[in-house]
């Protein structure tokens, strides 16, 4: 009875593995989209080369699928703001929103996202091919993708901060003379925060239209993003916790957050003098035009000033390299956009088609060569995406990426810091009097689980 047993067992394991074989080699895109063809999905996500990218792929899908999808792009605060709006309206304009993932504890605690492994799990819609537990850096999808152990996307972008500089400069003879003769070392691209600052006074001539650094110093999340780099590398953190989801406690005053915003504000110094009004868009709008020699910024938009002729004039003249080194050594800013399908769309199939489609590996690759920052390794291994002047900064970044908050206040957070790194960055207060103030309003803001660890004024 027991042989007769186990041999049903492996029949049964065998008659269900050929099924699986079988269901992979009949599943299609064309036929799981019949049940969906002539709908629209819409979504919005940030005016970026990457979401650019995705718009140029589209029409592929809709060709093979009948599902047309409609690509709405704005500025980040602006595609952060017409989410929300929809999402707490439930009115379900879009039925996928591409969104940063400080917003992902909000979104899932409030009920507005629809979990994404009823999909998966869904072998009409599901494509066997499509394996993120084995294709994606799982680091970084769980940290940006998931919240509370539950998966609800899928990365659109996967990004960091790496440190751009004008490589034709640092390679010229008279200035590697004339920087020598002065600093007393090589000019080379900076590998700690000293020799960035002797940079950046070195290159500085505003006379002569050229300027050390540029910092993005708007009261806008550009300013709270560019910091972060500094706080990692400079040791301190905003909060002593292992993952974006965890509360803990409040280390922002830190000695070593104090040390980094003195720093940081040292360099407006070098950085043009409409500094306090610049955000992303600024400062590399700067870079394009050879305006400046280094700078910190995002991985997604390096293609524009590094492979985009029509846009930039230092294409072949500009290097990357990881964020200079601090007390915190080695540091990347771990980041991302989202692919979610919002509780109240009207087309979630459809939706999670899509994304699935633009998942694979074609579409990856595609995206990842005109501005994207893919979350598969196998396309960081395309030969033609190590070609890219910035392929190997990204990724090492990536290797030393830090999370960052995702819980429900992440928002209110950042609010905080960017209102107090705005106020130190204008002279009204000092690095101790805006970050001990950011520490008390963080600590009132998270409660019992967020103690303040420094002593504040």
């Amino acid at each position: 009875m027991l042989k007769h047993t186990r041999g049903q067992l492996i029949a049964g394991m065998i008659a269900a593995a050929m099924l699986q074989v079988a269901h992979a080699a009949a599943w299609t895109l064309e036929e799981a989209a019949k049940p969906y063809s002539g709908t629209t999905i819409r979504m919005v996500g940030e005016a970026l080369p990457p979401l650019e990218a995705l718009s140029k792929l589209a029409p592929q899908f809709e060709q093979a699928t009948g599902i047309k999808v409609e690509v709405e792009m704005y500025e980040h605060s602006e595609a952060v703001n017409k989410v929300q709006l929809d999402l707490n309206s439930q009115r379900g304009r879009y039925d996928v929103i591409i969104q940063p993932h400080r917003e992902m504890g909000k979104f899932a605690t409030n009920g507005h996202l629809l979990e994404i492994a009823p999909f998966m799990a869904d072998a009409a819609l599901r494509d066997p091919s499509f394996k993120p537990e084995e294709q994606l850096y799982q680091g970084a999808w769980k940290e940006i993708s998931w919240y509370d152990g539950k998966m609800y996307g899928f990365p659109f972008t996967v990004l960091n901060m790496f440190m751009w500089y004008r490589s034709d400069l640092l390679a010229d003879a008279k200035e590697k003379d004339g920087f020598k003769a002065k600093y007393g070392y090589d000019l080379a691209p900076a590998q700690n925060w000293d020799q960035y600052r002797d940079i950046a006074e070195w290159f500085n001539r505003p006379d002569q239209g050229l300027y050390g650094t540029a910092l993005q110093g708007k009261r806008h999340e550009a300013l709270w993003y560019e910091w972060l780099n500094f706080l990692y590398s400079f040791g301190g953190d905003v909060l002593d916790v292992q993952s974006g989801s965890q509360c803990g406690p409040v280390v922002v005053n830190s000695p070593q957050a104090i040390a980094s915003l003195d720093y940081y504000k040292s360099l407006l110094a070098f950085s043009p003098p409409d500094s306090l009004n610049y955000f992303w868009d600024d400062v590399m709008a700067l870079m394009q035009q050879a305006k400046v020699a280094e700078l910190i910024m995002w991985n997604d938009a390096t293609y524009a000033v590094a492979v985009d002729e029509t846009a930039s004039t230092v294409v072949g003249k500009v290097g990357f390299d990881i964020v200079p080194q601090g007390e915190g050594g080695k540091i990347g800013q771990l980041e991302g956009w989202t692919y979610l399908i919002p509780t109240y769309s009207k087309n979630p199939q459809a939706a999670f088609l899509f994304i699935q489609w633009m998942m694979g590996y074609d579409r990856q690759l595609e995206q990842h060569l005109n501005g994207g920052a893919s979350g598969r390794p196998d396309v960081y291994e395309s030969a033609d995406v190590q070609k890219l002047p910035y392929a190997k900064a990204s990724m090492a970044s990536n290797e030393y990426g830090k999370p960052k908050a995702t819980l429900p206040q992440s928002a209110e957070m950042t609010d905080i810091l960017v209102r107090e790194l705005s106020s130190s960055l204008a002279g009204e207060k000092s690095s101790k009097e805006a970050l001990d103030a950011s520490a008390k309003e963080i600590s009132t803001l998270l409660g019992s689980c967020a103690p303040m660890s420094y002593p504040a004024q």
